[in-house]
């Protein structure tokens, strides 16, 4: 805003911007119509790709008797245009709650240093989406009930930050591992330990899961390859005992 009270109003660039980059780039919000627009949008675009049918197909073939009750989307980014790789993400996972009639968690957050990136339209919007609810917290430190063994939980942290989904793995590694499914980074391509000292890894946790769990890569998204790039379902199997699963610190 101007000296004289104006609101600067910045034009829409059309072009994704990535998570926690270090230079902001203002932007113009878009309103709650053009979310929804994008969102139909990008719903269409799943659809016609068999991007949508290839991950319901295969969450569904790991859940065997059980049921997803809650998606846990953490730092979705922005969703107001449809060039927006949050828009495809968001529309992917409310697919996904239809499909298994689960619950989204929504947690705003790309890091613990920078303000959530959710805009006031895009909150009015998750607001007016049945069984959305908003989780505000610089922690990913959420209770689930585990307890039910036919209860799974779908975490999502699309090209997420290695800490995030380090500290997320340190508060729920000793319970039952077992029952949650994660939508993260395909950790079988990336390399946690710095190279001068190899012994000396900040992700014990995270480590520890590359070793056991099972990852299973997306296929491309066409048109829009960037969006789900290096992808991948990652889980525990239902026969390994998570009690003995030994995180090296």
């Amino acid at each position: 805003m101007d000296e004289d009270g104006f609101e600067i109003v910045k034009y829409r660039k059309r072009y994704p911007r990535k998570k926690c980059e270090a230079r902001q780039v203002e932007r113009l919000e878009g309103s709650v119509e053009e979310i929804q627009l994008a969102m139909e949008k990008a719903e269409l675009h799943l659809e016609n790709s068999g991007f949508s049918l290839w991950v319901i197909n295969n969450i569904r073939s790991l859940l065997g008797v059980r049921r997803v009750t809650n998606i846990y989307v953490i730092g979705n980014g922005h969703f107001d245009a449809p060039w927006e790789p949050g828009t495809h993400q968001l529309a992917l996972m409310q697919r996904l709650c239809v499909e298994f009639g689960a619950k989204m968690i929504f947690q705003p957050i790309l890091c613990w240093f920078k303000e959530p990136c959710i805009s006031r339209a895009e909150r009015e919007y998750l607001s007016k989406q049945e069984k959305v609810v908003c989780r505000d917290s610089t922690d990913v430190h959420i209770q689930f009930d585990l307890t039910d063994v036919h209860s799974v939980c779908l975490v999502v942290l699309i090209h997420g930050l290695h800490s995030i989904l380090e500290d997320f793995l340190s508060f729920i590694w000793y319970t039952n591992l077992n029952n949650i499914i994660l939508i993260c980074n395909d950790y079988r391509d990336f390399d946690l330990i710095d190279e001068i000292a190899k012994k000396d890894s900040s992700y014990h946790f995270l480590n520890a899961f590359r070793k056991y769990a099972t990852f299973l890569a997306f296929p491309e998204y066409v048109p829009y390859p960037s969006f789900f790039l290096n992808s991948s379902l990652a889980y525990i199997k239902h026969n390994v005992s998570t009690q003995e699963l030994v995180v090296c610190e």
